[in-house]
């Protein structure tokens, strides 16, 4: 006997992932935030889980607490397993947004490979600003001690062109890049982003 209640969810078409790439501040967080709420989808952020892992008070946590203050940015392995075991656990009925990924070209890898395994299409939105803004920006929000700093924040940024810059390089190479102009107001962005993603949507 043919389980229909099976086959009419494998036969559903997967919803698409949607990644928000930059710098620093460069308003990744806001407007995930803001598209996830458009589409009604649950948002990934790499930094909120990464905080909750240090807030956690275990090993692990405390091992992150302890790079994350140097101001390098933590292993891709921390970021990917964060990755897959939010995505391969989320319904296909439902896409996603995720801030804070794709920080090395592993990452790229390991999202391209799950991705399409998964048969999810995904798009990557990079907002774009100088590092003089990511400064102003970081110090003007004042967040915390890392963020306040500013050789901290120039070690990120270094760590930034070494191995998130390639990343990004590669997801254009596949087609699954958007650049955006991060200096623009938020609404701006905000329209940008929306105009690309009902492209993917439709």
């Amino acid at each position: 006997m043919v389980n229909y209640r099976y086959a009419t969810k494998v036969m559903n078409t997967p919803k698409p992932f949607f990644f928000f790439v930059g710098k620093p501040a460069s308003g990744k967080e806001t407007q995930a935030k803001r598209l996830a709420e458009s589409l009604n989808y649950p948002v990934f952020m790499s930094g909120a889980k990464f905080r909750e892992l240090m807030e956690s008070g275990t090993y692990l946590g405390n091992r992150v607490r302890e790079e994350y203050e140097t101001g390098h940015l933590l292993p891709a392995w921390i970021a990917d397993y964060l990755f897959e075991e939010f995505v391969l656990n989320l319904s296909v009925d439902t896409g996603a947004v995720f801030e804070g990924s794709s920080r090395d070209l592993n990452q790229v890898k390991t999202i391209d490979e799950v991705a399409r395994w998964l048969k999810r299409p995904y798009m990557a939105f990079h907002l774009k600003v100088s590092d003089d803004t990511v400064i102003a920006r970081s110090l003007a929000r004042s967040r915390d001690a890392v963020d306040t700093d500013e050789e901290k924040l120039r070690i990120r940024l270094n760590d930034y062109a070494r191995l998130t810059d390639p990343a990004i390089d590669r997801l254009r190479e596949l087609g699954k890049c958007v650049d955006i102009d991060g200096e623009q107001s938020l609404e701006d962005i905000k329209s940008q982003v929306w105009e690309h993603a009902q492209k993917q949507l439709n």
